[in-house]
């Protein structure tokens, strides 16, 4: 292991690191500026993890910055690395330092929906002419998941005229899709109450109200076991479970490498025929075992579902199942 770098060899690591970001952002900025305009899209990713060194990403949310470290032992040796790559991208793009939002993403299991904060600061961010509230401060994760900008899109064109179901919702942004896409009917469903609220003002903001729309609060495994039973049946539906959650009591732990193949099948059963089944996984390891599903065609489509600002063409994975 080598040793730990000086007091003085710190800061010109972090001054040289810092050049080094502000440079590339400033570059990337200027570049998609224009086209996040002419698309509408309020929320997209500046920098990830370009430079090997400087492990982290930076996104923009409608004049906020999001600048997330992925933990390692390297900076921590460098006290203060973090806040300098903040400020050094927030000077080159003229962002106030009160609108550049610090965060540090732990490896392991359960991370993803940990709180940070309690502040209850909200952003409006636009996307492709619809609306949603982030949280900049309070979580890892925002409330929008800018990397499916493309399958949400995808989700509109098809839900025309269709009943839709969104499992594992979050803050219901795949929802808000569908309904703009005239979906006759939306059901969303998530155990957190605190994301059903989310979602029911995602819906406000975008003006989709009224009882077609459905939110259930529930464990999906539990809701699909149950529409089963009744027969209930969909024509599109979208399932992005998390990695992995903590069983609970009424709710046994998910995995979703060792899962995912069973959910799915369980997710095909309430299924229209010639109905769509959207899955993905933001697993960085994932292993698929999709094959000989009782469905028409099973497309991998993560290629035309990760956008152009994201780097990491593997930020997530994501297959098109048509029964």
């Amino acid at each position: 292991m080598p040793p730990r770098p000086t007091p003085n060899q710190a800061a010109q690591i972090i001054q040289r690191q810092a050049d080094m970001l502000a440079a590339r952002v400033s570059k990337t900025a200027r570049n998609l500026q224009k086209w996040a305009k002419r698309e509408d899209v309020g929320a997209y990713r500046l920098y990830d993890w370009d430079i090997p060194e400087i492990r982290l990403v930076v996104d923009w949310y409608q004049g906020h910055l999001q600048v997330a470290e992925y933990a390692r032992r390297q900076t921590d040796e460098l006290p203060g690395w973090l806040e300098a790559m903040g400020a050094a991208v927030g000077q080159v793009l003229g962002v106030p330092p009160q609108h550049v939002h610090l965060k540090r993403r732990e490896t392991g299991q359960g991370a993803r929906y940990k709180r940070l904060d309690r502040t209850g600061e909200r952003v409006q961010v636009s996307e492709q002419g619809l609306r949603f509230w982030v949280n900049l401060s309070d979580y890892i994760d925002t409330g929008l998941f800018a990397d499916h900008r493309l399958t949400r899109a995808w989700v509109r064109e098809l839900a025309k005229g269709g009943d839709f179901l969104n499992l594992y919702a979050y803050t219901g942004t795949f929802t808000c899709y569908a309904a703009a896409g005239g979906a006759e009917r939306t059901t969303t469903v998530d155990l957190s109450d605190t994301y059903l609220q989310w979602t029911r003002e995602n819906l406000t903001l975008n003006d989709i109200r009224g009882p077609k729309h459905t939110l259930v609060s529930a464990d999906a495994r539990t809701f699909l076991r149950d529409a089963a039973r009744r027969e209930r049946r969909y024509t599109l539906a979208l399932l992005d479970p998390p990695s992995y959650s903590a069983g609970r009591s009424g709710v046994a732990e998910f995995d979703v490498q060792r899962d995912h193949r069973q959910l799915v099948l369980e997710a095909l059963a309430v299924l229209a025929p010639g109905g769509t089944l959207f899955f993905s996984t933001n697993h960085q390891r994932f292993e698929p075992d999709l094959d000989n599903l009782p469905a028409a065609t099973v497309e991998d489509v993560t290629a035309r579902t990760v956008p152009a600002d994201y780097r990491n063409k593997q930020v997530h994975r994501c297959w098109k199942i048509g029964v």
